[in-house]
């Protein structure tokens, strides 16, 4: 098990973890209180130390305390408790139901805990106020909720669920849970991409749906979670920021017919602009880092287009050889290579963009598989791709213009998104896991095998830690914006 490198300066920053329940996850601790909490009903203000340390108090820290703590936690006191475990979070701010410290104690599938290391449950005023505090924050003995300041966020988007997962990647801990049905949408509706401001204080969504009758918008949130703006369009695709101007653009999903075009949104005020497109379902997405030029490319026809910022005049290159069905681009940091990944070939494409407006196509690498999704890291020197049907990611070098590296690993089953750190140091990429071949340390009651993110140190191209996420994990979006290199 690799120990996160920050988790030390996590502690610093403030996050708070509550995890007693970890110790399930190992076997169990046969020291465990096996007495009620006094003191836990009836509370009306919850304070950390008085009700909720409390709690642990009574119930968990005989095995988590010390040197060699039950699964690498310990609860004698805050400064150890913001620190986390070996497994990941316990508890997800404002989100009770989605909290493994809740199912671990209620689970009506398996025993619960810690009944099922032969001691009494907890009771119902003792779970009720732990939800409760959840609910309401995860208020910490400052006051602050954990995670309410941490900027390195990475939304994640599921294809099972109204929710998108908030993902802090210097914690390594998922950090909130976001349900759009509390937004008014349905419970239909699903996230399609997500894109987010630089300095991390607003992030976009495409929100479709299945339902013909549901609306399907973008929508602007702030740091905080807030909804405050709503565009409804036909599709919503994947998002571009522009990195110098106020607008986003917005293409459509792989499966729309109608309308062709790309929109241009104002992202102040929303404020629509169409770009019309000779061809239907223009998915894929990527822009120049200078913002002089956008490139979108259909799944249907095999056409790139090629769209001039400066007047959003649109020109069309033919794609040779095979049939591509490209699903993204990435544009390096220099801006003059492009690599795109064909579902239907079954490769990623280089294309030459030196040139802006006169692309040209230069080389197909197999990919052993359908690839999806894919990342440049910042220095520009490598390129990594998910890869869903062959369960790997693949690992170009931009130099030799080759695949060095397969990554395969058990939590790398249907890898579909993909995002870097700033750093470049490592890259996060969200498995759908379907078929279960990753196993769950526990699963509950309604709930499939759950999707992972896996974080992979890019020095060494190994998988070093997987965390459980949900059900089928898709595309994320984050604030990390790859550099600029001079031309």
């Amino acid at each position: 098990m690799t120990t996160n490198p920050n988790r030390s300066r996590v502690g610093r920053t403030g996050i708070l973890v509550l995890l007693c329940w970890s110790i399930g996850w190992l076997g169990g601790c046969e020291l465990i209180g096996d007495d009620p909490t006094p003191g836990v009903s009836d509370v009306t203000d919850i304070k950390y130390e008085e009700h909720i340390q409390a709690i642990f108090n009574q119930r968990c820290v005989s095995c988590h305390a010390g040197q060699n703590p039950s699964a690498g936690l310990r609860l004698e006191g805050w400064t150890w408790l913001i620190q986390g475990s070996d497994f990941g979070e316990a508890i997800i701010p404002f989100s009770s139901e989605d909290s493994r410290m809740v199912k671990m104690l209620t689970s009506t599938s398996i025993t619960p805990h810690p009944k099922d290391v032969g001691k009494s449950t907890l009771t119902d005023d003792e779970i009720g106020l732990l939800k409760r505090w959840i609910d309401e924050g995860a208020v910490g003995p400052l006051g602050a909720s954990p995670f309410a300041s941490s900027l390195n966020l990475l939304y994640v988007t599921h294809e099972s669920s109204p929710k998108i997962t908030v993902f802090d990647t210097d914690a390594w801990l998922v950090v909130r849970s976001l349900d759009l049905q509390d937004y008014g949408f349905s419970d239909r509706a699903r996230a399609y991409h997500v894109a987010v401001e630089p300095d991390g204080s607003y992030f976009y969504v495409s929100i479709g749906s299945a339902r013909a009758s549901d609306k399907q918008v973008v929508a602007k949130f702030n740091r905080q979670n807030q909804l405050l703006a709503q565009y409804e369009m036909p599709n919503p695709g994947l998002l571009a920021l522009h990195p110098n101007q106020n607008v986003l653009y917005v293409s459509r999903t792989a499966e729309s017919s109608d309308p062709r075009s790309l929109v241009e949104l104002r992202r102040t005020d929303f404020l629509p602009l169409h770009i019309p497109m000779s061809f239907a379902g223009n998915r894929a997405l990527a822009m120049r880092p200078f913002g002089d030029f956008l490139y979108t490319s259909s799944m249907d026809v095999d056409q790139l287009a090629i769209v001039d910022l400066s007047n959003l005049t649109v020109a069309y290159v033919d794609i040779t050889g095979i049939r591509q069905g490209f699903n993204q681009f990435a544009v390096g940091p220099a801006g003059n290579r492009m690599w795109g990944t064909g579902v239907f070939s079954n490769t990623v494409t280089l294309f030459d963009i030196s040139n802006p407006s006169k692309i040209v196509q230069r080389q197909s690498l197999f990919t052993d598989g359908s690839p999806f999704d894919l990342t440049f890291i910042p220095n520009g020197s490598k390129v990594y791709v998910t890869v869903p049907t062959g369960n790997r990611i693949k690992v170009i070098n931009t130099i030799l213009e080759l695949v060095e590296a397969d990554i395969r690993h058990q939590g790398l089953q249907e890898p579909l998104g993909i995002s870097t750190t700033q750093s470049g140091a490592y890259v996060f990429v969200s498995s759908r896991n379907q078929g279960g071949i990753y196993q769950a340390r526990r699963v509950f009651e309604g709930e499939g095998a759950p999707g992972t993110i896996s974080v992979i140190d890019t020095a060494t191209d190994k998988v070093i830690k997987v965390i459980e996420v949900g059900s089928k994990p898709g595309t994320m979006g984050s604030r990390i914006v790859v550099p600029t290199f001079t031309q």
